[in-house]
């Protein structure tokens, strides 16, 4: 799904640590190496700029598999979305900027995942 996201043209920065361009990245492969499914169902995407708190909300409140909520794992996918200019003092020189949206993913499948963001990023055209 991570790898899905960075080919969207309305997101600006997709961080999962087996993405080469996320930060953390050399650190997990120094842990992880090559190891296939060594990663974490946990990501975040930053939406761009022009992508306001209201859109975030639609495109959050469309989705139908990921529910929103917090967590470090489990069997649902849930997804939760950050204004991090208010829990920051200054923004990270390492993130884009815009509104961040973290995913957890569960036992639901990829392919059925990737739909439920397809259609739910219809919500914010």
């Amino acid at each position: 799904l991570a790898h899905w996201c960075q080919q969207r043209n309305e997101f600006a920065q997709v961080l999962h640590p087996a993405l080469p361009q996320s930060p953390g990245h050399v650190h997990w492969r120094a842990l992880c190496g090559d190891a296939l499914g060594a990663a974490a169902g946990l990501f975040s995407v930053i939406f761009k700029p022009d992508v306001n708190q209201a859109r975030v909300d639609a495109f959050c409140d469309a989705l139908q598999l990921f529910k929103i909520g917090y967590s470090w794992g489990g069997p649902m996918s849930l997804v939760m979305p950050y204004q991090l200019e208010t829990m920051r003092s200054s923004w990270p020189v390492y993130l884009q900027p815009g509104i961040l949206v973290r995913f957890s993913t569960g036992l639901e499948s990829a392919a059925d995942l990737q739909a439920d963001l397809q259609q739910a990023l219809q919500h914010i055209a």
